[in-house]
């Protein structure tokens, strides 16, 4: 051994010191410390899990909460639109304007063209002709009133 330590001086070389056994309660208590320690993880873990759930069906209430609501806006919606139509009708605003307004509706006037020939001539005339010129205006007024 003294030849060995001549040529490696700087090995040290020794016995194994022997291991110092734990006491029974010292190893019992770290293997309590880790079973809790699991144990908190693993129960954190279904907390954070059951957590999740909740809050995923707490908006899944939420989102249909507001499609109903969305719906009934909607509903709404077209009920105002139909109203504004029917407000802006022209048989309702004429019946308004007539009845609480007092207004008249004007006379309904149809206008008679005459034929150039009766227009364009001031001088009387009489006889056939003017049986004839007669007849063609009668023929117009009836095709108008009809």
């Amino acid at each position: 051994m003294q030849a060995a330590r001549q040529i490696y001086p700087d090995i040290v070389l020794e016995w194994p010191r022997p291991r110092i056994k734990q006491s029974g309660s010292a190893v019992r208590q770290f293997e309590f410390t880790k079973f809790m320690l699991v144990l908190a993880v693993i129960g954190l873990a279904a907390f954070t899990r059951v957590y999740q759930q909740a809050l995923v069906a707490q908006n899944g209430i939420e989102i249909a909460r507001l499609q109903s609501r969305i719906s009934e806006e909607s509903r709404a919606g077209k009920a105002l639109r139909v109203q504004k139509m029917l407000l802006k009708s022209p048989a309702r605003l004429e019946s308004l304007a007539t009845t609480k307004l007092g207004m008249v509706k004007p006379a309904n006037v149809k206008y008679i063209i005459l034929p150039a020939e009766i227009a364009a001539k001031p001088k009387r005339i009489t006889g056939k002709r003017q049986k004839k010129i007669f007849d063609g205006v009668l023929a117009r007024i009836s095709l108008l009133v009809k």
